[in-house]
């Protein structure tokens, strides 16, 4: 009884949090996706090198290789996949994979893609805050249910979903901050030019990997967990970086014509060279977890959830 209780509470905290986008409908962020991915093939993870993007995947593999988790042949729902960035990998591994995403511009890609070296994947245009996985013949149904980095799960409402869908492994990653998994530093830039302080869309609505992770543990789950430091510094164009400062802005606002001209000027007289030099830093974590096993009454004695 006192499980139940302490799920339900953690489902009221989690839910008075707000959390990402939550003031977004479904319309809302179909539209905003569909323009970001007309104007950009590539992953979310933008001026990623093809040896990150292989490093990003080893990592991946691995982690679901430790859980017990093959890749080969499984049948994997790659939630939220956006223009292919996992979907890809995972089929070349020899993966059976469903892309779903909100985005129709963003299917196209991942279709576009598979097309080029011949893989087979099926994608489902439909938002995850939603979804009915039911009426999607989606229960179930796959050996992997795979979300990384993406608003597609912004709830408890989400998670149980995941769980719906999946006959054997679940796997979860995001920042654990506000941000992307590498932040850029904007709030100096947004303070000098501006003079207000800038407000992301997460500031004081707590961590959904965080979330997430307690939100399992209190069902009786025990996620294999790893966190990852990322940090570099990264030379861009300054029109280049000035545009990632107003796209960064705009997460949480309009940004107006003359905000916008405003932050052009600074970063082009702050260039040197042409270039703008910025730290980028941030922690993500990834979990995944076998949704056939599950424990009651809490943490038992040996059973670790940072497991490594």
């Amino acid at each position: 009884m006192q499980q139940n209780t302490n799920v339900k509470n953690w489902i009221a905290c989690w839910g008075s949090s707000n959390g990402f986008f939550a003031d977004r409908t479904d319309r809302e962020q179909a539209e905003s996706w569909n323009k970001r991915w007309s104007q950009q093939r590539e992953d979310t993870a933008e001026h990623m090198t093809p040896q990150r993007k292989q490093k990003r995947m080893e990592a991946i593999f691995e982690l679901l290789d430790e859980a017990g988790c093959g890749v080969k042949g499984a049948r994997v729902l790659d939630v939220g996949c956006g223009p292919g960035a996992t979907s890809i990998p995972f089929s070349r591994a020899g993966a059976k994979v469903t892309a779903l995403d909100i985005s129709s511009k963003a299917l196209g890609t991942v279709r576009e893609k598979a097309g080029e070296e011949g893989l087979l994947i099926e994608t489902i245009e439909s938002s995850w805050w939603s979804a009915d996985i039911d009426e999607l013949g989606l229960r179930n149904k796959f050996d992997l249910v795979f979300v990384t980095s993406t608003p597609a799960v912004r709830d408890a409402g989400c998670f149980d979903r995941m769980l719906g869908c999946s006959r054997h492994f679940c796997y979860y990653s995001f920042s654990l901050g506000n941000g992307g998994h590498m932040q850029m530093d904007h709030r100096d830039v947004f303070r000098k030019v501006l003079e207000k302080e800038p407000r992301h869309p997460a500031d004081g609505k707590g961590s959904i990997f965080v979330n997430g992770l307690m939100y399992l543990y209190l069902l009786g789950y025990r996620p294999l967990v790893r966190i990852n430091h990322h940090r570099k510094n990264v030379a861009l164009d300054w029109k280049d970086a000035a545009d990632r400062a107003i796209k960064s802005l705009e997460h949480a606002g309009p940004c107006t014509a003359t905000m916008k001209k405003k932050i052009h000027e600074y970063y082009k007289i702050s260039a040197v060279d042409g270039n703008i030099t910025s730290r980028s830093e941030g922690y993500s974590g990834m979990m995944v977890w076998n949704v056939k096993r599950r424990e009651t009454g809490g943490c038992l004695p040996g059973n670790d959830i940072f497991r490594g």
